[in-house]
């Protein structure tokens, strides 16, 4: 570490972040609570501005553009919106250089995150950098590794395995731990919801449109078939999208829920969860779940190219073996979704554990804003 730096305004740290998608957005509302407390600490005081979605909101961040404006992934999807794409690159960066903070802060969202970060850098913008959730290097385009190191002043990775192979590329690695252990809190089984089946299709638009008809008519299925009752299955619905995104949902009788996702899982009995976050939070909440994907077939067939990973299921990845069933692409289909529900999956708690403890304690919010402040003159 350097000379700690000078703070744009003596007493005060303001922060901008860059957040595209649901996780992101919660793991900022976490950051943000934890760098005011912290900064308070030191007799700072604190603001922060940028692009995130509700919970940042809640959190007190001025929120300058919601992510659900910006969240394209897949290489089609992208491509179809690239002129937005590009507009939103000179706007972010116009909106940073207005507000003049003292550090960015971009959580996950590699495409476009790390696209800023090299427009800032070669903007000589004098904000320091850092990138919260490295992107997935040891998966694809291992090359942009270097970028990491060049463009940002740090990057802090969230899964253990990922730090050696930043390190050796020569980027400044703060290894802190992962955040959803900050997030997932188990209930006590009396609060959790005893649900058959919960559906978690996604926070993406493109997400909602390829996962939630198939898991609505195999919910419908499964249960003309014996396998639940439909009354206890219930849809998690997703933050920042409003109930008319499951109207096919609430249409064949199914419950939407918002707000509740952790209690619901936390008391089902069988989880159908979009890849992403959320299947690492279905396994720390002990949930038996299926891994479910299904994207544009230009984008699949452009990702299994370049993918360097037999697995997507953060489960999956952590342990490298499948310990979670995962149907992708045209192996997602109604049969398909049943004929593995019907297995039983309750041997997937035996591996739930060891991923746990894997990923050490909770904490690890509180220590990256430590390690922040800890750049700047706070005296």
């Amino acid at each position: 570490m350097g000379s700690p730096r000078r703070l744009n305004r003596p007493g005060h740290l303001h922060a901008f972040f860059v957040v595209g998608e649901a996780s992101g957005d919660v793991y900022g509302a976490g950051l943000i609570r934890a760098l005011r407390a912290e900064a308070e600490a030191l007799g700072l005081s604190f603001t922060c501005t940028g692009w995130g979605g509700d919970a940042m909101a809640e959190a007190g961040m001025d929120v300058l553009t919601h992510c659900n404006d910006i969240n394209h992934m897949g290489f089609w999807e992208v491509f179809k919106h690239l002129p937005s794409i590009l507009g939103n690159f000179k706007r972010a960066q116009r909106d940073i250089q207005t507000a003049k903070p003292d550090v960015v802060i971009t959580i996950d969202f590699p495409g476009f995150n790390m696209r800023l970060a090299k427009r800032l850098r070669k903007a000589q913008n004098p904000a320091f950098r850092l990138q919260w959730v490295a992107p997935q290097v040891w998966a694809w385009k291992s090359g942009r590794v270097h970028a990491l190191a060049q463009d940002f002043d740090a990057v802090a990775p969230i899964l253990p395995f990922e730090r050696d192979a930043l390190e050796s590329a020569k980027v400044e690695v703060w290894n802190e731990g992962h955040p959803l252990l900050d997030v997932v809190q188990p209930t006590s089984s009396e609060q959790a919801s005893a649900y058959d089946l919960v559906l978690l299709p996604g926070s993406r638009a493109q997400e909602l449109d390829h996962h939630l008809e198939v898991m609505v008519d195999a919910a419908r299925r499964g249960a003309a078939q014996g396998l639940w009752s439909l009354q206890n299955v219930v849809v998690a619905g997703a933050p920042g999208r409003a109930m008319s995104d499951y109207e096919l949902a609430a249409t064949a009788g199914l419950q939407v829920r918002f707000g509740q996702t952790q209690t619901l899982l936390q008391g089902a009995q069988l989880a159908w969860v979009a890849s992403g976050t959320a299947t690492l939070e279905a396994a720390l909440l002990d949930t038996p779940h299926v891994v479910v994907y299904k994207t544009s077939r230009l984008t699949f067939a452009l990702a299994k190219r370049l993918a360097q990973v037999a697995h997507i299921g953060l489960p999956n990845l952590l342990a490298g073996r499948e310990v979670v069933p995962e149907l992708i692409q045209d192996r997602f289909t109604i049969t398909q979704l049943l004929d593995v529900s019907r297995r039983g999956l309750s041997q997937q708690k035996l591996e739930f554990q060891a991923l746990r403890e894997g990923l050490g304690g909770p904490g690890a919010t509180r220590r990256l804003a430590k390690r922040l402040l800890a750049q700047f003159e706070t005296t």
